[in-house]
């Protein structure tokens, strides 16, 4: 007998069971996958239900009418001026009706030298919906070269016309810019206008020559801006300047001796610039200064090209330097003037004088400190005075900082200019790390 088959038989009884009860269970588990496989076999079987047909019905409707009542709001317009625009043209090209258009021109009380207006200038009208003309503006220069603002305003049928000085606002306008090939294309480029270049050049006339900067030379400046209704409408002077030439550092920083002159130093206080050996007029008082200026109280802008010194009538002009008399002549605004060459680059100007010196002609070489004539009121002047100008290559730069000596700072002044150069120096130490095409924004 096989004792051995004897032993494995509760083992293999076992097994059996174990295999039959997991083939149950494997029946069981199929069962729902059978379920899923018989319920997607069906589902093709169901019938499409018949489409339904739907008739296209064309009907025409009424539209609604709708009433807009004109709106009486009124608003501002602004056109740029082109050269030959007249009012009307331009009144045109805004939509004002033509009968407000002409009688604006029939009504108004401003001369016609008044409503000539100049290319690039800006014309804005106050009209509404209907392009009724309520108001108009826009800025004038003088022959003195201010800026007036011309207002005209139509009230009860009538026109009301008044022409003032404009109101401005002065704020900072930073350029910074490494030279790559022609500095005095790319300071223009960088939208520099031509009387900034001229100040930027005059200011290190002895010490830098701006056409002679080379490739990875640099520049970076401040200047005052003048704004009118948050436009640009001039230029003011710089007020800090920083040129590096071939790795040497050239700076000047404006100091304001009074309300109408100032002179540019370096950092440590000395005048850049030494200047002729004497003014046209013996203790000369600046009455006018140089450039376009803000008025605190008049809140007011001017361009004014020269300087005016306050002198009594009679009192003697004589020439700051050697020069030939270019012209003697009268002029409307000027009165009696006289015209000195210095050199190839150099002219100055002098206006509302009231006779000239005897034996005075032009193409008459002078010296320095020669009589040419004497102060006046001629022209259109408000009082006696001189008008004292300095052009170099033809632009205008300010007298007491081309060619007039600037004077020593000590004391209270020195310490108050190394204050401000300090604060200035900081701008430009900014403005330099700034990148570029940043740095040559306005402010």
């Amino acid at each position: 007998m096989n004792y051995r088959k004897l032993l494995q038989l509760p083992q293999n009884c076992a097994r059996h069971l174990f295999n039959h009860q997991l083939s149950w269970l494997g029946l069981a588990a199929s069962l729902p996958l059978f379920g899923m496989v018989t319920a997607f076999a069906v589902a093709p079987g169901t019938a499409t239900p018949p489409a339904v047909s739907q008739p296209l019905i064309t009907q025409q409707l009424a539209l609604p009418t709708f009433n807009f009542s004109q709106s009486d709001t009124r608003y501002w317009r602004h056109e740029t001026v082109r050269r030959g625009d007249s009012i009307a043209r331009v009144l045109n090209r805004l939509g004002i009706s033509d009968t407000d258009a002409r009688h604006f021109q029939a009504n108004s009380t401003l001369s016609r030298e008044l409503l000539r207006l100049q290319p690039g200038a800006t014309l804005a009208v106050e009209t509404n919906d209907a392009g009724a003309l309520f108001s108009l503006q826009f800025l004038h220069d003088d022959e003195n070269g201010e800026k007036i603002l011309v207002l005209a305003r139509q009230r009860d049928g009538r026109w009301q016309a008044s022409a003032d000085p404009a109101a401005t606002e002065t704020m900072d306008s930073l350029h910074a810019l490494t030279i790559r090939h022609d500095a005095l294309a790319e300071l223009k480029a960088a939208g520099l206008g031509p009387d900034i270049i001229a100040q930027l050049a005059d200011i290190f006339a002895d010490r830098v020559n701006l056409a002679e900067l080379q490739a990875g030379d640099s520049i970076a400046l401040v200047h005052e801006s003048l704004l009118h209704a948050g436009s640009p409408i001039a230029n003011g002077n710089i007020m800090a300047a920083h040129i590096r030439q071939r790795g040497k550092i050239h700076q000047a920083f404006r100091f304001a001796h009074d309300s109408e002159s100032g002179s540019y130093y370096d950092a440590n206080g000395m005048a850049l610039k030494q200047g002729l050996a004497m003014a046209p007029l013996s203790n000369p008082r600046i009455s006018s200064g140089f450039g376009t200026r803000y008025h605190p109280l008049l809140h007011s802008i001017r361009q004014h090209q020269g300087i005016d010194y306050a002198a009594a009538s009679g009192t003697p002009v004589r020439a700051p330097a050697v020069g030939t008399i270019v012209s003697i002549d009268t002029q409307n605004g000027y009165g009696k003037v006289l015209t000195l060459r210095h050199n190839a680059k150099l002219t100055t100007l002098y206006a509302h004088l009231q006779r000239f010196a005897p034996g005075i002609r032009a193409g008459q070489q002078v010296q320095a400190g020669q009589l040419l004539a004497y102060v006046g009121n001629t022209g259109r002047s408000t009082g006696p005075h001189l008008h004292f100008e300095t052009r170099l290559n033809g632009l205008a730069v300010d007298p007491a900082t081309a060619i007039l000596p600037a004077p020593a700072l000590a004391g209270r002044q020195k310490a108050d200019f190394i204050a401000s150069s300090r604060q200035w120096q900081a701008k430009l130490a900014l403005l330099q790390a700034t990148p570029a095409n940043i740095a040559q924004l306005d402010s």
